[in-house]
């Protein structure tokens, strides 16, 4: 298998477990949110170390040996905040206590690291590049000098550090800002929707009142 599409495979893990995440959360089942909400910015990481030029037989084999390298990549790099990549090595602490103690995971613990999960996600994907749209076109349209070989690793970093030289990295705060805007839009369209329901309902009103009193009309004729 070669990297871009295990990367592609790395990318929905993510979104699923971030998925299941949230819905154990609803169910209140908090330690197994925190595993979910873990492993979901676990694989979104090992992804982005695939994109930025890491063979696939050369990802390391242990959680803190991904933490560390993935540190270099996106930290030591420039191109993510050290607090927002700094919440993978803290989710970790969290999800040892969770799957491996006997302490049973708050619901405000649960909740922040799901939230920061997201917000986690959102950052790496946008960072590296790892939307389904992007990955894909790279896939079906491979460059003519490029090996699919799994030992052959494809040195990507020079292109992503090129194209986001002149921006900061991204932050945090930079994150949530972006993710309260998206969800301001979103609730903005429901409304608007709602609205456009409700008047059509209003056009249905009318012309049924119309109708019965054509009828009614004729009938007096």
């Amino acid at each position: 298998m070669t990297w871009k599409p295990f990367a592609r495979v790395l990318v929905r893990k993510s979104g699923r477990a971030l998925k299941s995440a949230r819905h154990n959360l609803t169910d209140g089942d908090y330690d197994s949110a925190i595993n979910r909400a873990y492993y979901a910015m676990f694989d979104i990481a090992r992804a982005a170390l695939l994109r930025a030029g890491v063979a696939e037989d050369k990802l390391p084999r242990t959680h803190n040996g991904v933490i560390e390298v993935f540190r270099h990549h996106a930290v030591q790099s420039g191109l993510m905040d050290r607090q927002l990549a700094g919440e993978l090595s803290r989710t970790v602490s969290l999800r040892i206590k969770a799957d491996y103690t006997d302490l049973e995971m708050e619901p405000k613990a649960a909740t922040e690291v799901v939230e920061k999960a997201a917000l986690f996600v959102q950052a790496v994907e946008r960072v590296f590049s790892l939307d389904e749209s992007s990955l894909g076109t790279e896939y079906e349209n491979p460059s003519p000098n490029q090996d699919d070989k799994v030992s052959e690793p494809v040195v990507a970093v020079p292109k992503i550090e090129r194209r986001d030289a002149h921006l900061q990295p991204i932050s945090l705060e930079e994150t949530r800002r972006q993710a309260r805007e998206n969800w301001l839009r979103l609730r903005q369209h429901k409304i608007e929707d709602a609205k456009g329901v409700s008047n059509d309902h209003d056009a249905d009103r009318d012309a049924r009142q119309d109708q019965n009193q054509s009828l009614d009309n004729d009938a007096d004729e």
